[in-house]
């Protein structure tokens, strides 16, 4: 028995004789009381730290002896454990509640209580599909057969009714314990975040709004800088067959006052007068189709624009004497998807600074360069000008609208002409200095 209880497990069986008591078939030895000293004998009823079950036998009584101390212990822990979790559950700054698998509430905390405006008697009554709005009830049951059948649903937004009426916009997130047959759903109030975003979003409307009127407003401005512009153009065009046209009038005065008036001269000069006729008329249809917007992208050549864009400014640059070069690459297609009117526009804006900065420079033999090259899979164009550049100070401002270095400019060009490149075409529109002049690079995707 000594080895026993040298040993003695969590749990002993022993076999003792009804006639003798349990203290008696042990020793008095001080070993033995200090196995037992945990163990009140005497009272076994009240004891906590051990417990003792009896089996009665003929002559013998079997007792089970368990030490519950350490268990007692674990208890202890677990109690406090729940507490804590209840508290978390109760102080969570969510609505957490356990359902059914039909939906229906078998405990909610104290804040989805609060939320929903009822009591937890209250709400046992109830199921996450009533407290929807009706016109949710059908998705709501859906969820609930959805979380049980994939385990969980997250961020499920409906909106809830409140006990008083209030509606609730919520995001609720479902797992299915399978041990329990129960659901945990935790609920949010979006309504606040709800009312943000809209409110937000109106912001944002107005806003584009705003801009888009200021957009307009600014292409409207920059469209009256280039019709200033290209008046000044139809003057410089106009000037040499109206004066040619003059001539030929005062001429003819001169003629019909001969006796012998040769007719055949008649008919050259007829000739002359209807050519200058025709590209006076040219140039109004040229203007005309500058000013005339494109709504939708086509498929248009570059060089032909590039060609209408000059020609607006020809005899300006003749005045000038600046020469205009392209030069195209080889085998090089020159097609592209894009606005022919607005690209148009760039080039004339691009080209008329060119102009303007070698006037301004007074360089007697001004050139403009465009040079028209492939790289993968965009177009690449480059408008070089010997007009002396872009002072420092002003190049991080080039684009920006209403920056000007001209006596009469509106700054509205090159901020247009950047739009039109970058987020009409998709393309891109840079500029740097080069030895004697300024260098525009623009790019686009095929």
């Amino acid at each position: 028995m000594q080895e026993i209880l040298d040993n003695l497990p969590n749990m002993i069986i022993l076999e003792v004789d009804k006639s003798k008591n349990i203290l008696q078939i042990f020793p008095k030895d001080k070993s033995i009381q200090n196995k037992f000293k945990n163990y009140n004998i005497d009272s076994i009823n009240e004891d906590k730290d051990y417990s003792i079950i009896s089996k009665e036998l003929k002559n013998t009584t079997i007792y089970y002896l368990q030490e519950v101390s350490k268990y007692q212990q674990t208890l202890n822990d677990l109690i406090s454990k729940k507490e804590e979790l209840q508290a978390v559950f109760d102080l969570a700054a969510n609505g957490i509640s356990i359902l059914d698998r039909n939906g229906m509430f078998l405990y909610a905390n104290n804040f989805f209580q609060k939320m929903m405006e009822y009591s937890m008697d209250e709400l046992k009554q109830e199921s996450c599909i009533s407290l929807s709005s009706p016109e949710y009830s059908e998705s709501s049951h859906t969820a609930v057969e959805k979380a049980i059948e994939e385990g969980s649903i997250e961020k499920f937004r409906k909106v809830c009714i409140t006990k008083s009426g209030k509606h609730l916009n919520a995001s609720m997130s479902l797992s299915y314990l399978k041990s329990r047959d129960e659901i945990v759903m935790i609920t949010s109030d979006i309504t606040q975040d709800i009312q943000y975003q809209d409110e937000l979003k109106k912001q944002v409307e107005i806003e584009v709004k705003k801009r888009t009127e200021q957009y307009e407003i600014m292409c409207q401005q920059s469209r009256l800088a280039a019709m200033g512009e290209m008046i000044d153009s139809i003057a410089h065009q106009w000037r040499q067959p109206l004066n040619g046209l003059g001539i030929i009038v005062q001429g003819l005065r001169h003629l019909s006052s001969q006796k012998d008036f040769d007719w055949s001269l008649l008919k050259d000069i007829e000739g002359e007068i209807m050519e200058k006729i025709t590209f006076m008329s040219q140039t109004i249809d040229d203007f005309s189709t500058f000013f005339r917007i494109t709504k939708e992208k086509k498929i248009f050549n570059i060089l032909t624009n590039i060609n209408d864009a000059i020609r607006l400014i020809d005899v300006q640059l003749k005045d000038y004497n600046i020469n205009t070069n392209i030069h195209i690459s080889d085998n090089l297609v020159l097609d592209i998807l894009g606005f022919a009117n607005e690209f148009r526009q760039v080039m004339l804006n691009i080209i008329h600074n060119a102009m303007m900065a070698i006037i301004q420079s007074q360089q007697k033999n001004g050139n403009i360069d465009i040079y028209i090259k492939e790289t993968k899979k965009s177009l690449t164009l480059e408008i070089e000008d010997n007009g002396g550049g872009i002072l420092k100070k002003n190049m991080h401002k080039i684009f920006d609208p209403y920056f000007t270095t001209k006596d009469k400019g509106s700054g509205i060009g090159l901020y247009m002409s950047k739009i039109i490149i970058e987020h009409h075409m998709q393309g891109t529109l840079n500029v740097k200095n080069k030895n004697d002049g300024a260098k525009f690079t623009i790019t686009l995707k095929r």
